[in-house]
């Protein structure tokens, strides 16, 4: 079959009127994806494989009639299947549920790792920042071997390897602190392990969904996703306070450790068999397989200039984080079952936004959608360092930035996931995503760091207000880059040539 794509300003029924000419001009079109991502097939017989005039002038009215039926008849099967919902898949269904039950634990310990070091352990906030640094410089270490190691063996067989060895790490917190044997530097030491599993399974994960479901139904599943996250941080911040203040810290880690339990057992027992990894040209590049992902990133524009916008971001989450519990905390003396019920109510926000993902994207187009998200979470950063007086109107400003700014990121997140994974070769997509996770690692490394020094020079207040700015800077990026997301975004299959 000879696949056209044709753009949504190309009436078809201009093929119905001006038969020849019409046709005739479908050889210049690209066989790129089309503006609405309809791919149109035309068989051999009805048109040569480059659709030359000189083919096309031997067409018969009836021939061009039955290429009409059949073109249209493809483009309402292409709908249909953009439109089908992703949960009918019972593999994805299970993938679904248990990355669920592994978001729950995961966003427990979240919440519960800062709050052990700052009330349990009495950290500094450069002590703070040194355990969020744990977290992020894994990512600069290894990032480009995850992405390696997803692209060389099953993926399934990776994600179920790795939630198995987080399980038995997190498991090993409550068992030292119940042997009185833990200690900051342990906890550094296991924050780093973990942190590497996370990374090798986030590789693998990426590479891997997008052979579980079809290509039209990325953006749902991803959204699905982030969906399936939001209740995750709804029930995981909302109980994760309470456990804290009831199980003290370590022990509240053990809901972590069943959740990877849960996770392993579901990815388990999908039944999809999965295509077998390409087999690497040479065994003995290795070396050159580190630096294609990274190399693959910086030739593609769109990837380029999406990937830029979320470091960008990764840097103010790095910056946030270093200070935004302590801030929470001894800034505005909120006990920690609050702020879990504070920051649960953010997970309700997210909730709506993934709901709501797909159809913005789908009414707005991805760049306009990126960049309102980015603009709403712009605009709710600057909510939390604005926050005075009572306790009520400090919860009021919490609020705000837990939903506004949530709401904002989960479309940026959802929208960004989602041109990665379309536009990428799925045989290099691991390292693709290991390349993007080093870029955007650096970004929060630098922003912990800044975070840290920043908070014990100016304050904690005015470095939230710092993350503002860099905020701001994000959203000005993202809207001058919206005509290339624009023109590039739907383009829905891999090209080098991009």
């Amino acid at each position: 079959m000879a696949v056209l794509r044709l753009r949504s300003c190309f009436h078809l029924a201009s093929l119905r009127n001006a038969h020849y000419p019409a046709l005739i001009a479908l050889s210049h079109i690209s066989s790129r994806s089309c503006h609405d991502g309809c791919a149109i097939r035309i068989p051999n017989y009805c048109a040569c494989p480059t659709l030359t005039a000189t083919g096309l002038a031997f067409l018969s009215s009836g021939q061009i009639f039955w290429c009409l039926g059949r073109v249209r008849g493809l483009e309402r099967m292409e709908r249909t299947a953009l439109s089908a919902n992703v949960l009918n898949n019972r593999d994805f269904r299970k993938l679904w549920a248990g990355q669920g039950a592994s978001l729950f634990g995961s966003l427990v310990s979240r919440l519960v790792l800062p709050f052990f070091v700052i009330y349990t352990l009495s950290a500094t906030p450069m002590e703070v920042a040194w355990v969020r640094v744990a977290e992020v410089v894994p990512g600069l270490v290894v990032g480009l071997l995850a992405g390696v190691v997803a692209d060389r063996w099953r993926r399934r067989r990776i994600m179920i390897m790795t939630d198995s060895l987080r399980a038995i790490l997190v498991g090993l917190i409550p068992l030292l602190f119940l042997l009185h044997r833990l200690t900051l530097g342990l906890v550094i030491g296991l924050v780093v392990l973990l942190s590497m599993s996370q990374i090798v399974f986030d590789s693998a994960y990426d590479a891997y969904l997008p052979t579980l479901v079809p290509v039209q139904q990325l953006v749902d599943a991803n959204a699905k996703m982030s969906a399936l996250s939001a209740v995750a941080e709804v029930t995981g911040f909302g109980i994760a306070g309470v456990l804290f203040q009831w199980l003290g810290g370590a022990l509240a880690f053990s809901v972590d450790m069943l959740s990877f339990v849960v996770s392993a057992l579901t990815l388990w027992a999908i039944q999809r068999s999965e295509p077998a990894p390409a087999a690497p040209d040479n065994e003995h590049l290795l070396v050159s397989d580190l630096f294609q992902g990274l190399s693959s990133l910086c030739k593609h524009s769109l990837l380029r200039r999406v990937a830029l916008i979320d470091s960008g971001n990764s840097l103010y989450f790095g910056l946030s984080s270093a200070v935004y519990m302590l801030y929470i905390s001894r800034g505005l003396h909120l006990a920690p079952a609050w702020q879990g019920i504070l920051y649960a109510v953010g997970g309700v926000a997210s909730f709506i936004s993934a709901g709501l993902t797909t159809r913005v994207i789908s009414k707005l187009g991805h760049a306009r959608a990126l960049t309102t998200g980015t603009v709403v979470a712009a605009a709710g950063t600057a909510f939390l360092p604005l926050a005075f007086g009572p306790i009520w109107l400090l919860i009021f400003f919490v609020l705000g930035q837990q939903v506004v700014g949530d709401a904002g990121d989960t479309l940026v997140a959802v929208g960004l996931s989602s041109l990665r994974q379309q536009h990428t070769d799925n045989a290099a997509l691991g390292r693709v995503r290991s390349a993007w996770l080093v870029v955007t690692s650096l970004g929060t490394l630098c922003g912990i760091l800044l975070g840290g020094q920043l908070a014990e020079h100016v304050g904690l207040r005015a470095t939230l207000f710092v993350g503002v700015g860099v905020r701001l800077v994000v959203a000005i990026l993202t809207i001058r880059s919206t005509p290339l997301i624009a023109r590039m975004a739907n383009f829905t299959s891999y090209d080098s040539s991009q």
